[in-house]
């Protein structure tokens, strides 16, 4: 059997019963997967997704865990890219460079201010 993508899409419901809070509420209340109605509402996802994120940050076992797996995904990333284009991270290098030369220039005071700070930060562990 095909699917016709000339058919209809089947009828939504106007309003559904969030699984969570149990309030019914309009379709536009939740969010669509799949071409389905999500069991919970948008409020409700927002604060379960919400309440995950600190879970995962404030246990350090899985914040490191999660930092490594960033890791590792972004050096394959800038692998890849650099395979794709070997002259990427040359030129991103010349912006960056012109960039902060912009910056020191449009803000010499702030710039230098920043470099004596640094000067002492490093002294002081260095002596």
């Amino acid at each position: 059997m095909h699917h016709d993508p000339t058919a209809a899409a089947p009828a939504r419901p106007a309003g559904k019963r969030c699984a969570a809070c149990r309030l019914t509420k309009p379709a536009g209340e939740f969010y669509v997967t799949r071409g389905r109605l999500s069991a919970y509402c948008k409020d409700c996802q927002r604060a379960k997704s919400a309440a995950a994120y600190r879970g995962r940050r404030t246990d350090p076992a899985t914040a490191a865990l999660m930092r490594d797996r960033d890791r590792r995904r972004k050096r394959l990333e800038r692998a890849r890219a650099a395979v794709l284009d070997p002259e990427r991270e040359r030129r991103n290098g010349r912006v960056r460079s012109a960039a902060v030369r912009r910056l020191i220039t449009a803000h010499p005071t702030e710039y230098r201010a920043l470099l004596h700070e640094e000067r002492q930060r490093q002294e002081g562990h260095d002596g």
